[in-house]
């Protein structure tokens, strides 16, 4: 667990590193990924700037949610925001309302956009994740099999046993599925396939990977918050396989 890297009497947060790395990969990805659909370049970065902000915010709110009753127990909590405290999910949502945002107000194809951004959106998730694991957040099950993880003592996680990998395996996975995303960025013809297959593929992986987590991060019944959200993200995803936002794109927004 590295959760600061020290270059001389400075401490940088590694996942702050991490997450500026993926990002950068993001925004590269994004140059090419664009060809495509013959996006211009400041067109794909503009989208990608406001999907980045949407997605800060999206990302702040619903921890607030998740965590409001912590929050309203221990109000002094709420600086931790500054530095930490966001959930993926929300920064998600709000990603694709940034974007969304951005298409609007020029009149772009909102679907072509997207599906030029997720590979991007799933590298940069990869490089995030393995940001979480030197933090020490989203921590597995205990698990004393192939891979187990042993925190040192005195770190965020459980530090007497093993722990499940969960978020190397997320990290993976997801770089596995940058590449199989931009195969089908590349191959399909089909505007909206690729954002329906990021969409399902991610979801179904993040519902099965939530039963591998141990850290506190909100329930509703039987099923965390995060599983919640992957069954409409899921649907969502089914949605952009059967054409229906391009149909009611073509039928509402196109002139």
């Amino acid at each position: 667990m590295y959760p600061v890297i020290h270059i001389g009497s400075y401490l940088i947060p590694t996942f702050g590193i991490l997450f500026l790395i993926g990002l950068g990969a993001a925004f590269l990805l994004a140059i090419l990924s664009a060809r495509k659909y013959a996006i211009p370049t400041m067109d794909a970065m503009f989208f990608g700037l406001f999907a980045l902000i949407g997605g800060i915010i999206g990302a702040k709110l619903l921890y607030i949610i998740v965590a409001l009753p912590d929050l309203i127990a221990h109000p002094e909590s709420i600086f931790l925001l500054l530095t930490g405290g966001s959930v993926f999910y929300g920064g998600l949502i709000g990603g694709i309302l940034g974007g969304f945002f951005y298409t609007r107000i020029y009149n772009l194809n909102t679907i072509e956009y997207l599906d030029m951004a997720v590979p991007c959106l799933a590298l940069a998730q990869a490089f995030g994740r393995i940001g979480c694991f030197f933090n020490g957040c989203c921590y597995g099950i205990p698990y004393d099999g192939f891979c187990a993880v042993h925190y040192p003592i005195g770190a965020y996680p459980p530090s007497d046993i093993g722990l499940f990998p969960a978020q190397l395996t997320e990290s993976f996975f997801l770089f596995v599925l940058t590449i199989a995303l931009l195969r089908i960025l590349k191959k399909s013809r089909t505007p909206g396939f690729t954002t329906g297959f990021y969409l399902t593929s991610y979801g179904i992986f993040r519902f099965i990977n939530e039963f591998f987590r141990s850290d506190p991060r909100g329930s509703l019944l039987f099923l965390s918050t995060s599983q919640w959200i992957s069954l409409g993200i899921i649907t969502l995803g089914i949605l952009f396989f059967l054409n229906f936002p391009q149909l009611f794109y073509e039928k509402h927004w196109k002139q």
